[in-house]
């Protein structure tokens, strides 16, 4: 599976609790808190591209 990630809220290492920030589980530091809905200029992943495979 191939996902394209336009933003944050679509990426699978996005961790979101309700009632709180959404969270970057692969940001240094990690959980590092988003404030954009956009990629921030400090994500890992910006200028990548990222293939989640499902081994089931």
């Amino acid at each position: 599976m191939i996902i394209v990630v336009k933003k944050c809220s679509e990426c699978p290492f996005c961790t979101i609790i309700p009632g709180e920030k959404p969270k970057c589980s692969v940001a240094t530091p990690k959980y590092r808190v988003i404030e954009t809905g956009d990629a921030p200029g400090w994500c890992p992943l910006r200028r990548e591209q990222v293939i989640v495979r499902n081994f089931d």
